[in-house]
């Protein structure tokens, strides 16, 4: 019992203590605020400004750029005609193999003449005879002693045999089938002995002197295409050509909502062949174009292509940008001013209107002809 007394008094004497030794905690006052805020308001004026970010930077200059439209597409004979057979017989000569080119008006191929020229030969006294026929008729009517309907009738079986008489040498013509144009020989259906009726194909015939190259124009595309433009075609193995345009559709195919082109491309010694793959660059013009690599490309805040540059006051500015025509050192684009200070390392973490600090990236002073893995 006398101990926890003692606890109790030992305890009351430390408490007594401590309060007189003024250190409780007190309400600060408003002398006490002002004071602070002074201080705090010191430290704010001290503080240092952050620096402006460095960015690396290319000066560059607009250059002339021939603007144009690439398709893919293929080359095709300009004609291709696989020729038939205007009367039925026997193919009896095929002069002309595979392969081989032959002039215009060519003979192909052969038929049996048969009982043709018998035919003719009958023909040909039906015509005698009605001749005569006739001009007794035309004698008796001038006399007087013919009606009109007998002339009539004399002439109209003249004119039938004549007309026979026609059939017949055009028949016996028909028999030589010959090339509607120059070409190659590209297919033959028959052999010596074949029997074919009328419109049988007998040849395909394919003129490879002009070839066409075909592609498909964008929607977009079409309005800046006319006839007449110059067009440059390159084949997978890097032979290349130069044509013109030619031909220009005003309906869309309707799958792809794209529209057929074709370009006149002269192949005289038939070194270009029929049914390759093709890359068709249409020209379209010229125009002040900027080459860039494409990884400076980027997006403003809705979502347009672009490119960030340096401006007035060394802060960042941002310039939509449209491609016209990729190159293996890059891109050629139009919407930058003609001399531009553009954005080459560090664009992606700066933004429009930012100042920053502006160094030339190094190995980049001028883009115009360098590799874009330069950069």
């Amino acid at each position: 019992m006398k101990g926890s007394v003692k606890l109790s008094l030992g305890l009351a004497a430390a408490v007594a203590a401590w309060m007189a030794s003024g250190l409780l905690p007190r309400v600060p006052s408003q002398s006490d605020a002002d004071a602070r805020g002074s201080a705090e308001g010191a430290g704010a004026r001290l503080a240092p400004v952050p620096a402006a970010m460095t960015v690396g930077v290319v000066d560059l200059a607009a250059h002339p750029v021939t603007r144009e439209l690439v398709l893919q597409g293929q080359l095709e004979p300009r004609r291709r005609v696989a020729v038939r057979a205007e009367t039925a017989g026997l193919v009896t000569a095929l002069p002309v193999e595979r392969g081989e080119r032959v002039a215009a008006g060519a003979l192909l191929a052969h038929l049996a003449e048969e009982d043709r020229a018998a035919q003719i030969a009958r023909a040909e006294a039906a015509v005698a005879s009605g001749e005569l026929l006739a001009y007794g008729q035309r004698n008796l009517r001038e006399r007087g002693l013919q009606i009109e309907a007998d002339l009539k009738a004399a002439e109209a079986e003249l004119a039938a045999a004549r007309a026979e008489l026609e059939r017949l040498r055009l028949d016996l013509v028909r028999t030589a089938i010959r090339a509607p144009f120059a070409g190659v020989l590209e297919a033959r259906p028959v052999e010596t002995g074949s029997l074919v009726e009328r419109g049988d194909p007998v040849a395909d015939l394919v003129d490879d002197q002009v070839l066409l190259a075909i592609g498909h124009a964008p929607q977009q595309g079409i309005a800046a295409l006319r006839p007449g433009q110059p067009v440059s075609v390159r084949l997978l193995d890097g032979r290349t050509a130069e044509g013109r345009l030619t031909f220009i559709a005003r309906v869309a195919e309707p799958g792809t909502r794209s529209f057929r082109v074709e370009a006149a491309i002269a192949n005289p010694t038939a070194e270009l062949p029929a049914g390759v793959t093709a890359e068709l660059r249409i020209v379209l013009g010229t125009a002040l174009a900027h080459l860039i690599s494409p990884a400076v490309l980027t997006l403003d805040d809705r979502g347009e292509v672009g490119v960030k540059s340096v401006g007035a006051e060394e802060r960042v500015a941002f310039h939509p940008v449209s491609v016209i025509r990729a190159d293996p050192a890059g891109l050629w684009v139009d919407g930058l001013p003609e001399q531009v200070r553009i954005i080459v390392q560090g664009q992606g973490f700066v933004a429009v209107g930012e100042p920053v600090e502006a160094v030339v990236a190094q190995g980049a002073a001028s883009p115009v002809g360098r590799s874009a893995s330069t950069w």
